[in-house]
């Protein structure tokens, strides 16, 4: 029986737990037991620092606490249209006993009011508007009346503080706002605003490299000739690269000569974060990508217990993750999806943008033991259900990839799903 060509075949949940502790210790919970049996090094990339337009700032990582330099609001102020007044004039008022108080004029948004109310004094005030001194509540319109121009009568009490905000009730001078390391979403970005934030300091995005191989890969803008194909899985991937936050960079198609490889290898682990190549990792006489790594870093992981995808490199070259991903583009892409986009997610600290559901399957899904199968399906509605309808085809063909809108799992131990069976599927 033949030894298998592949080196330190691992199952997907052991490449991701060496994937966090080589790369990313803090975000690998402490699982550092698998990478140091193969005696890598264990260290966070590192993260150089910009300051950015606010507006820019949307999915990106802030590089250092921020700290507010004002209180908000600066001034009191109210939450309702209604009346100012000091709560106490309200006290035991209702619609058969209601409390009759004085108007003594009005107060206008974006102006700092000069009001002072006196007890049982009033003042009409919009939605945003400044407290008038002597005014510690705000009773609503709905829950008063006025009798003429200068008279109200309250017909419901206000607690003191009710329907206002008071100065840093929202956020306080000299409070932490964001600690770093927080991902700037909308939100954050809003309340930065409120700060008067016009910039901030964030982690640059991560670069990544991408690598094809093979003597029959042409460019896309090329008509191929028979035997070739057009490069797919670079600008496929350079795509989701964008989606996560990171920056694509190409460094073209190298044809299968060991020297050609290595030298690419070089100039893009020089200048990026992570280095992915396409094609190349499977064994054979013309798959040349593992000589060419193993001459330069560490391999990590050759093979992974997953179908398709098999013949995944993991490697380390200077620290950074180098990872040789199959050459067709519909095995590379679940690769990514499975293995990278969860290891750039961890290393950026961004949200994984992974959302699952569960569907019913169409029909059966065969599947081997002895790994996991991740199979592309299509979802519709019917009855208020989901259906799971698999999408098969060769792993050359990138039909699959776009006519489908889900993966689905099998795991290891499992040999398929059943028609009718419930599963969990990830929207891709």
């Amino acid at each position: 029986m033949n030894k298998s060509p592949f080196l330190n075949i691992k199952t997907t949940a052991e490449t991701m737990d060496i994937l966090y502790n080589c790369f990313a210790p803090e975000g690998g919970k402490g699982r550092r037991q698998e990478a140091g049996e193969k005696g890598a090094e264990s260290f966070p990339l590192p993260r150089n620092i910009e300051t950015i337009p606010l507006l820019e700032a949307n999915n990106r990582v802030l590089a250092q606490d921020v700290y507010s330099q004002e209180d908000v609001p600066n001034f009191n102020r109210s939450t309702m249209d209604g009346y100012g007044l000091d709560a106490r004039d309200s006290f035991g008022a209702s619609s058969n006993m209601p409390a009759y108080l004085n108007i003594i004029g009005d107060v206008f948004m974006g102006e700092a009011t000069t009001l002072k109310l006196s007890s049982g004094e009033v003042a009409r005030i919009p939605t945003g508007g400044m407290l008038p001194d002597g005014a510690n509540a705000v009773v609503m319109i709905e829950h008063s009346h006025e009798i003429d121009s200068k008279t109200i009568e309250i017909q419901k009490p206000v607690a003191i503080g009710e329907n206002t905000v008071c100065v840093g009730q929202d956020i306080k001078k000299g409070n932490l706002l964001f600690s770093t390391g927080r991902l700037l979403r909308a939100y954050e970005i809003g309340a930065l605003a409120a700060i008067g934030q016009t910039e901030v300091v964030v982690y640059q995005r991560l670069r990544v490299g991408i690598i094809s191989t093979g003597d029959e890969i042409v460019p896309s803008r090329i008509l191929p000739k028979p035997g070739q194909v057009r490069d797919i899985s670079s600008s496929l991937l350079g795509s989701k690269l964008l989606e996560l936050g990171a920056i694509p960079e190409f460094y073209g198609i190298v044809q299968d000569r060991v020297e050609l490889i290595r030298d690419a290898i070089t100039t893009s682990v020089a200048k990026n974060d992570m280095v992915l190549i396409c094609g190349g990792s499977s064994v054979g006489t013309r798959d040349l990508v593992v000589d060419a790594i193993s001459s330069m870093g560490k391999i990590l992981i050759h093979g992974v217990a997953m179908r398709p995808g098999k013949p995944t490199i993991i490697a380390q070259i200077k620290g950074k993750p180098v990872i040789g991903l199959p050459g067709h583009p519909a095995s590379s892409t679940i690769v990514f999806l499975v293995l990278v986009q969860p290891l750039l997610a961890c290393l950026q600290n961004t949200s994984l943008k992974q959302w699952h559901i569960t569907a019913i399957t169409s029909r059966n899904i065969p599947s081997g033991s002895g790994r996991e199968d991740y199979v592309r399906v299509k979802i519709r509605e019917e009855d208020g259900r989901y259906l799971a309808e698999p999408v098969f085809g060769p792993s050359g063909l990138i039909s699959p990839v776009f006519e489908s809108n889900g993966l689905i799992k099998i795991p290891i131990d499992c040999e398929g799903l059943d028609t009718g069976q419930e599963t969990r599927v990830m929207l891709i």
